[in-house]
């Protein structure tokens, strides 16, 4: 080995050395940090995964309730299921008590309670974020509001869905045109069943429903020209003259 050999590896045993002095003393200095976050980072992977636990076995627990009084309303267990539903909506995740809120509605309207009903399936929409269950919860309304409100007042509960992109809008449509028409506005029922007829994307039982009601309509009134035309005829024409007036 070459002087110059022996020189560069004594060389690079102390740096060696230098480096290890130095990384004993960063963990010296910083090691309790470090260790406290791992210790944060492996406490939060086991927070999230109990909660994510947790929250499926919440799931799991509303969804079994939900089931048991659904089974109770069909058997016809009335009061156990909407004691049940009633309970459901007051507890869990929003969309369990919406629908909670919307089974007891439909209780309530089998038993012949409309107005209940109707305040129930309000208070489902209001409640409700998710867009299907909202519009769902307000067709229902409006449903139950045409045998017991004017005309005037379903149409303001339909207004929303009338503007919705959603397939629920063309349901609105067809129950307003029918609203309309038994209500004698005979115009806005005309004009909304023939939107429907033309509407290719709508269901198809619903295009059928709506020509069978527009056969049904009264005749449109005709355009009243011609009465116009004859009083500008009558305007124009010669008045006859004195002496064929005294001759006839």
């Amino acid at each position: 080995m070459s002087k110059d050999d022996a020189t560069e590896g004594f060389v690079q045993e102390v740096d060696q050395h230098i480096r290890e002095e130095r990384l004993l003393e960063d963990f010296k200095r910083y090691g309790p940090w470090l260790g406290g976050l791992f210790l944060v980072f492996l406490l939060g992977i086991g927070g999230w995964q109990l909660w994510t636990d947790h929250q499926r076995q919440a799931a799991r627990e509303e969804s079994t309730a939900f089931r048991a009084a659904q089974e109770m309303a069909q058997q016809n267990n009335m009061a156990g299921a909407k004691a049940a539903f009633l309970h459901l909506t007051t507890q869990g995740s929003d969309t369990y008590r919406v629908m909670a809120r919307m089974e007891y509605a439909a209780i309530l309207q089998l038993q012949g309670d409309m107005e209940g009903s109707i305040a129930a399936f309000d208070q489902a929409a209001a409640a409700a974020h998710d867009p299907v269950l909202k519009e769902t919860a307000q067709l229902r309304a409006a449903y139950l509001a045409a045998d017991t409100q004017d005309f005037e007042a379903v149409q303001r509960r339909l207004q929303p869905l009338l503007q919705s992109h959603s397939r629920i809008s063309f349901l609105a449509r067809e129950l307003l045109g029918i609203q309309a028409w038994q209500s004698g506005h005979y115009d806005i029922a005309r004009s909304t069943l023939e939107d429907l007829t033309l509407a290719f994307d709508a269901p198809e039982g619903v295009r059928q429903r709506a020509q069978a009601t527009l056969a049904l309509l009264p005749a449109a009134p005709a355009a009243a020209t011609s009465a116009t035309s004859t009083n500008s005829s009558a305007r124009g024409a010669t008045p006859p003259a004195p002496s064929q007036g005294a001759h006839q």
